[in-house]
């Protein structure tokens, strides 16, 4: 048994084809329940089928529970086909809103029974030769607003779990130990020397006196009879160095130089890695006087 859908396109329900009655060699293989849908669709013409009985008849009675959407594929996929091998626009299948869908009023069907006569002229029903199961369904559409294009995925090369962290370690790990190593060498040197240099300069100085909380130390570098240091003591002190916060004062004894410069310090120099220093600068002194 087949089907003629307005004298042009041939539809064979055992096989699942639709072929074109202008064009043989244009056909489109439906799928199971595609094509189960339309034989519902000629079979009830020209009444609606109703959603409940596409269900039941195409799925249910296969043990098979579908949701609507299904449906709608399924019946997209009868629409294209028929367009397809029909070469035209025309609506063959309508869609009755909230019920179901029927053949259009337009479309003109006839249902005919395949039979073969014999050289005895004897009647025997042909036998159809019905694809293998393993074959997969495939079918043939034109492109059109149901199509719905597939995503084409390929393969991507992505790194192994961890193996961006394991690089990110590599590299960086060794500079960072080279950086601590650096910091740490540099903070120890500079402890060391802070803590042990001795300030020498200041060793060879002798306290002379202590005079208001001030203790001078000079060192005589003069080689006559010419001393200066109540002099440059008196200079000092009269500058208004306030021997309660620099009580710690060096000063040389040269003749020589026309400037007489003294340290005041917070600490004793000697004993102190940060004494607290301050420089005294007198010019302009009479060492003659």
């Amino acid at each position: 048994m087949h089907w003629i859908i307005n004298e042009y396109i041939e539809f064979r329900p055992v096989l699942k084809k639709l072929t074109s009655l202008k064009n043989p060699e244009v056909s489109v293989i439906l799928t199971t329940p595609a094509s189960r849908c339309l034989l519902l669709l000629l079979e009830a013409s020209p009444d609606i089928v109703l959603q409940q009985d596409f269900f039941k008849k195409v799925w249910e009675e296969e043990g098979m529970l579908v949701p609507a959407n299904t449906l709608y594929q399924n019946i997209s996929i009868v629409r294209r086909g028929l367009r397809a091998v029909g070469d035209t626009d025309q609506k063959l299948i309508a869609t009755i809103p909230r019920k179901g869908f029927q053949i259009d009023d337009g479309v003109r069907i006839l249902k005919q029974e395949d039979i073969i006569v014999k050289a005895d002229n004897t009647i025997e029903l042909p036998a159809i030769d019905v694809p293998s199961s393993d074959e997969p369904e495939k079918i043939a559409v034109s492109e059109d607003e149901d199509a719905s294009p597939e995503p084409v995925l390929t393969p991507t090369s992505q790194p192994l779990p961890g193996e961006d962290e394991n690089r990110i370690k590599n590299i960086f790990l060794p500079l960072l130990l080279i950086l601590i190593s650096f910091i740490t060498g540099f903070i120890v040197t500079s402890f060391i020397w802070y803590r042990h240099v001795e300030p020498a300069f200041f060793n060879t100085y002798t306290l002379i006196e202590t005079d208001n909380g001030c203790h001078l130390y000079t060192i005589n570098d003069i080689h006559d009879n010419n001393n200066p240091y109540s002099k440059y003591k008196s200079l000092i002190l009269d500058t208004g160095l306030s021997c309660k916060s620099y009580p710690w004062v060096y000063f040389p004894l040269s003749v020589t130089s026309p400037t007489l410069t003294a340290l005041a310090c917070k600490n004793k120099y000697t004993t102190e890695s940060s004494p607290g220093c301050i420089s005294l600068h007198i010019t302009g002194i009479n060492r003659d006087d």
